[in-house]
């Protein structure tokens, strides 16, 4: 087990991300009363604040990832605790050191492919537009109508790449001056 009470800059980093507000929360355990992950398991919101109130959220712990920001806990907390942008921010931390628990490992898969190659296939960035080969797409121009940036689904993913082309071909079909781009968009990184 891991603790981030180690690591001052962690400690830092959840209070700059929020963490100040966990010190408003004086236990009262309504966030764990509405949490629909009680319903079929234990799950304690209450607990995770509490940790990270002392800097001792353990990142290797599945529990900060089984919310699912669902904002019930918000919602009901008395004190303005914000349970979810902090839990986010956890999870921010935990993925800048990378650090996953088993469950979650495919994140560290996807995180390296999203930086390595901009997409979270990990497919080469130059195969970004290959969903239109055949088809009579530009590539966009300053001056055309419309820029259409399928997103890496429908740009990698084979099932998906149907409605890429799909797309181009209505576009097409209307007569819209609509282009292609062939890589990562520079907003993207």
């Amino acid at each position: 087990m891991e603790t981030v009470a180690d690591y001052k800059e962690i400690i830092d980093a959840i209070k700059a991300s929020g963490g100040e507000a966990f010190k408003l929360c004086y236990q009262c355990g309504l966030c764990d009363t509405v949490c629909p992950w009680n319903r079929v398991r234990t799950f304690s919101m209450r607990k995770l604040v509490r940790e990270a109130t002392f800097g001792l959220t353990d990142i290797e712990s599945e529990e900060m990832w089984r919310c699912t920001t669902c904002g019930k806990c918000p919602q009901e907390c008395p004190r303005d605790v914000k349970q979810i942008e902090s839990v986010v921010s956890l999870r921010r931390i935990a993925t800048e050191y990378g650090v996953f628990p088993i469950s979650v490992k495919p994140l560290r898969t996807v995180s390296a492919s999203l930086t390595a190659e901009g997409n979270p296939f990990g497919e080469k960035r130059k195969n970004r537009a290959d969903w239109a080969e055949g088809l009579s797409v530009k590539t966009f121009t300053e001056g055309m109508d419309v820029l259409y940036f399928p997103g890496c689904y429908l740009s990698y993913d084979p099932r998906s790449k149907k409605v890429a082309r799909a797309t181009a071909n209505i576009l097409n079909l209307a007569g819209v001056d609509f282009g292609k781009t062939s890589k990562l968009l520079s907003i993207m990184g």
